[in-house]
């Protein structure tokens, strides 16, 4: 698969929504003998993976074999159409911190407001909604752990800058406007 082609009009990811679903067999996915995927009735094959939390918890899924790399998650996330897809590819983002951090630095550091789409979407990265520090800790000095803190808090701060206003925050700047 070319690593920066993959076909957002396909599920990419398949999971369950409020615990509904906790088996392959509820997904219509057989286990492959002999080793840790499943397969499904079209024969693609799936990995069992802990997917999306909204608030229920972490939910039961699966992810499209062969997993999407980086650039394809990143390509999943701000353009399909598909909600599994959005929310699987904004969870398995967060295992590629470094090259998250570089693509929103760079993103943001063009200072251009965020169309309110493109809002949405990167609204589902939790990392832009919590201050956490998502870079790899272990060997690093405090002072480099405190260092890639701030940087990831400045990228929530520039997130919150730049997104396009809510809708609600529009209504009342236009009626505060005409009073």
């Amino acid at each position: 698969m070319n690593p920066k082609i993959i076909d957002i009009n396909q599920k990419h990811f398949i999971g369950s929504f409020r615990y509904n679903k906790s088996k392959p067999e509820d997904f219509g996915l057989k286990k492959v003998d002999g080793t840790d995927h499943f397969i499904d009735k079209n024969g693609i094959l799936w990995k069992n993976e802990i997917l999306w939390d909204l608030g229920w918890g972490n939910e039961y899924g699966f992810v499209r074999m062969p997993e999407p790399n980086f650039e394809q998650l990143w390509i999943l996330l701000t353009e399909s159409n598909i909600e599994n897809n959005l929310l699987g590819s904004a969870e398995l983002l967060t295992l590629y911190p470094n090259e998250l951090k570089e693509k929103l630095q760079t993103l943001f550091n063009r200072n251009e407001k965020l169309n309110r789409k493109l809002t949405k979407r990167l609204s589902h990265l939790e990392l832009l909604n919590h201050v956490t520090n998502h870079s790899e800790v272990g060997g690093k000095r405090p002072e480099q752990v405190d260092a890639d803190y701030r940087e990831w808090k400045k990228l929530k701060e520039d997130f919150e800058r730049l997104k396009t206003e809510s809708l609600i925050q529009r209504i009342k700047k236009t009626v505060a406007n005409n009073v």
